[in-house]
């Protein structure tokens, strides 16, 4: 059983890189990564005390990490992040787009032009850009793989001021359906689409008492945890999913069929 899950489920060797992993769901996923045998890279932006945190509880346990910065919304940091990893690795196996925000709450009547650029960029442009300086690292990979981060906002057109983002993990969806047409056989694109999990984003933008009538509303009866989105992502990446390719696994608890 062990050779099994080893075989089937285990990532030994390979080379992931997590952006926006510094805290919260990417730093959960890039911690589950290295728990199963990959050498991970952290990418943060502002935040580099987080990230190096990260590298140092992955190393204690035993797991292989180190960390680069970069602002991914602009494409020459995108690159730059890229020739960092090959400069280090040579290739690249796994890419998580995690990177992304809420911003801040606000209906489109009242958003300023400011505002809606800062969400798709952060939401959007840094899927693309990374994707994009990524794809001949991962064209020398092993059974290489890209998961993106949706959210189940992308479903329900999100509540209380976040239409803007909730249309940009929309387009999240349907970039990784497209993605995943372009770029077989050679390399698989999934995604995840989380629920609301209590973490620092929410933590930032929702109140109390909205998160508490969510966990209520919620089938299983509380919120996510950024820990919740790790087995999907480590399958997803993993050679018991060789064959998934275009998917999107919903981890909501049950919200979105409530």
């Amino acid at each position: 059983m062990a050779e099994f899950f080893e075989t089937y489920f285990g990532l030994k060797g390979r080379k992931a890189l997590v952006t926006g992993a510094g805290r919260g769901i990417g730093r959960a996923i890039a911690s589950g990564l290295a728990a199963a045998g990959a050498e991970v890279c952290i990418h943060y932006n502002k935040s580099r005390e987080a990230a190096d945190e990260a590298v140092s509880d992955i190393t204690a346990a035993g797991g292989s990490a180190w960390s680069a910065g970069g602002d991914l919304t602009n494409s020459a940091q995108a690159n730059a992040l890229a020739e960092a990893v090959g400069a280090r690795w040579k290739c690249l196996d796994i890419l998580v787009n995690n990177a992304g925000d809420l911003v801040k709450r606000s209906p489109v009547a009242d958003a300023s032009d400011e505002l809606i650029d800062q969400v798709i960029k952060v939401n959007i442009h840094t899927a693309l850009y990374t994707t994009r300086a990524c794809l001949p690292l991962l064209r020398l990979g092993q059974k290489p793989c890209i998961v993106n981060l949706g959210s189940i906002a992308a479903h329900n057109g999100g509540s209380n001021g976040a239409t803007i983002y909730a249309s940009t993990k929309g387009a999240i969806h349907t970039y990784t359906r497209g993605l995943a047409r372009e770029l077989a056989p050679q390399i698989r694109v999934n995604g995840i689409a989380p629920g609301v999990a209590l973490t620092d984003f929410h933590r930032t933008h929702s109140k109390p008492e909205a998160l508490e009538a969510i966990a209520v509303s919620t089938p299983l009866k509380r919120l996510g945890t950024a820990e919740d989105m790790i087995a999907a992502t480590v399958f997803l990446c993993a050679a018991g999913a060789e064959f998934i390719t275009g998917e999107t696994i919903e981890i909501n608890g049950g919200l979105w069929v409530a």
